[in-house]
């Protein structure tokens, strides 16, 4: 062999691997067109194309759910004009297999060129919504993936109306419409926001943010702005470290829908547009701002084994959502408190609150935590739910905090359920996962004590809390006024909403004077001894009537006029307090120093 020869075989092999690795680069890439043509009729046109595709047969399957909702969805539903070519233009067969999986064969080392429309009208379900004002994308309910390009970069051209701005956690592409995900998962959690809105960029400690706002409303963007420049800067007390560079806070100011979702580096946020300016309706947004910006930790970054990675065609076990979502619930305020973006005094109505919703909450001793995670998938809300089940938010932010003061008072101050989080993030994070076992290792590595029994007894069980003694270790006391005697009111246990012939009940307490008296939802009340019901709710009613008295309820039931006795039970007349005890001790406003962060407050309801 020549010197030449031994040269040149190396430079072809360099050349050949180039070549190899370009052409792997090329078939990784997905190209995804989105087209809204006619915004106002709710439509886009879906185009996507794999090059080279590596099978014969090629399956396209639309999730059935999207992340941040444990819930089945009939997604596929929107989905009309499937069709199927090659890169020539060749029709290539297809046959839709189930309600969301549509089967292309003769696909094998070929452009595979897939299209279809979406109806995006589901504005509140913050899945895909379409109008001639904007579009909202959650990729998971728009974009088709098939199972060998899941891991494959996915860059998305929007075509859209020249006045619109289009904004995403997504990296940006070569133009203000394109955006590039690095692979299917990524795409999925990072919706995009295209339209005509309010758009803001900040940077906080050398990361970027943004805010894009649609709709109008009563909102103050500056102060949202100065707000959440505070917000992002509290999660150091948690966490150690920023996992993003970027994250993106969508809102949406709208008529009615009202809830939010946690994506991998941004929220969607939506709220009546009225109900930003009053306190109690701006602190709900801003506590929502803090619950979702913990998500990107909790969820996003560390998440119980069942649900990594996510099976986008089934549902995703665990007996721990309530983790994942009742302790983002409890770590928000923590937040908030920090950043002083909620006062003390708002905290402990907020815990007030949250402390009468436990106690008028008879499904805490129906099911546990753990079984209510399992089966968040089955959860329907209402009047059964809340009689037979608990809920991971409400239930999960309860055992969140029973651990928190179980931990600071085994570690002596030293420690609190921050610290458990943190070891998460910085030991399971995706694709890692925990499960329970993993979890009482980290407790015990965080108290050095076992946390079986509890464990058992708390998550397994039916946790029964004494409040007064739990809230005592922080010096706080519980007060339904500054009445020597706490005053009670009439009690009949069921909520009503208006109808055009009476109230209708919606729902009914298990065991309350109205269940034993055998009234029970949809009967509609029309009168209540013997008088017209006219009122919009019970309340003024039941004024007049005494704890412990009968009142007579007549109500339709199947159109048959009935008639109930109920022997009314009794409540304390003033809504719960959570107030500082006037002598707390050293020991227990350091408990609460820690458990807060912030100092303890001094006066009697600050």
């Amino acid at each position: 062999m020549t010197k030449i020869s031994r040269f040149i075989l190396p430079l072809l092999s360099i050349v050949a691997s180039f070549f190899v690795s370009s052409l792997a680069i090329a078939e990784s890439r997905v190209s995804v067109a989105i087209s809204i043509e006619e915004p106002q009729h709710h439509y886009a046109k879906i185009t996507l194309t794999y090059d080279n595709y590596a099978e014969q047969k090629a399956v396209f399957q639309l999730p059935t759910w999207r992340t941040g909702r444990y819930e089945i969805i009939n997604l596929a539903n929107g989905i009309r004009d499937f069709s199927a070519v090659d890169g020539k233009g060749n029709k290539l067969p297809w046959e839709k297999v189930n309600k969301d999986s549509w089967q292309v064969s003769d696909t094998l080392h070929k452009q595979v060129i897939i299209s279809y429309q979406v109806y995006a009208n589901q504005l509140g379900q913050r899945t895909r919504h379409i109008d001639d004002s904007h579009a909202f994308i959650d990729a998971s309910t728009v974009v088709m993936y098939s199972d060998i390009t899941r891991d494959h970069n996915y860059v998305i051209d929007l075509a859209v109306p020249a006045t619109w701005r289009s904004v995403s956690g997504l990296d940006a592409g070569d133009n203000s419409h394109q955006f590039i995900a690095k692979n299917y998962d990524v795409l999925v959690d990072s919706p995009i926001e295209t339209g005509i809105n309010e758009h803001h960029k900040f940077t906080v400690e050398g990361l970027d943010y943004e805010l894009v706002i649609w709709g109008k409303g009563n909102y103050d963007s500056a102060k949202m702005l100065a707000d959440l420049k505070v917000l992002v800067k509290q999660s150091k007390h948690i966490w150690q470290d920023y996992p993003f560079k970027r994250y993106v806070f969508m809102v949406h100011a709208t008529s009615g829908a009202r809830g939010a979702t946690e994506h991998l580096n941004s929220t969607i946020i939506q709220t009546s547009r009225f109900k930003f300016s009053d306190r109690k309706d701006y602190l709900r947004f801003i506590s929502t701002a803090a619950h979702e910006f913990v998500h990107t930790w909790n969820v996003k970054q560390y998440r119980p084994k069942g649900l990594v990675p996510y099976n986008y065609q089934q549902e995703n076990y665990s007996t721990l959502l309530w983790l994942s979502e009742g302790s983002t619930s409890y770590l928000q305020n923590h937040l908030l408190l920090r950043g002083e973006l909620m006062s003390s005094k708002e905290f402990l109505e907020s815990l007030a609150k949250r402390i009468t919703g436990y106690l008028h909450k008879p499904g805490r001793q129906s099911q546990t935590i753990a079984q209510g995670s399992f089966d968040k998938w089955l959860e329907e809300g209402g009047d059964y739910d809340k009689n037979h089940s608990v809920n991971i938010y409400s239930e999960g932010f309860l055992v969140s905090w029973l651990l928190d003061f179980s931990i600071i008072e085994k570690t002596k101050l030293e420690k609190s359920y921050r610290d458990v989080h943190n070891i998460l993030y910085q030991n399971y994070k995706i694709p890692k996962s925990f499960d329970e076992d993993d979890l009482l290792a980290v407790l015990k590595e965080v108290t050095n004590d076992d946390y079986a029994s509890w464990w058992q007894e708390n998550v397994h069980g039916y946790a029964e809390v004494d409040f007064a003694k739990l809230l005592a270790k922080a010096g706080l006391e519980m007060s339904y006024g500054d009445e020597k005697e706490i005053k009670q009111q009439a009690w009949a246990g069921l909520t009503t909403k208006p109808v055009t012939n009476g109230l209708q009940i919606v729902s009914v307490e298990k065991n309350s004077p109205a269940w034993q008296a055998g009234l029970t939802i949809e009967d509609v009340i029309v009168a209540v001894d013997g008088l017209r019901m006219s009122d919009k709710d019970l309340t003024a009613r039941m004024k007049n009537f005494k704890p412990k008295s009968r009142m007579s309820v007549t109500f339709f039931r199947r159109d048959e006029l009935v008639t109930r006795m109920i022997i009314l039970g009794e409540k304390p007349k003033n809504k719960l307090k959570i107030v500082p005890m006037k002598n707390a001790t050293k020991t227990q406003q350091a408990f609460f120093k820690q458990w807060t962060g912030i100092d303890f407050p001094k006066k009697k309801g600050k």
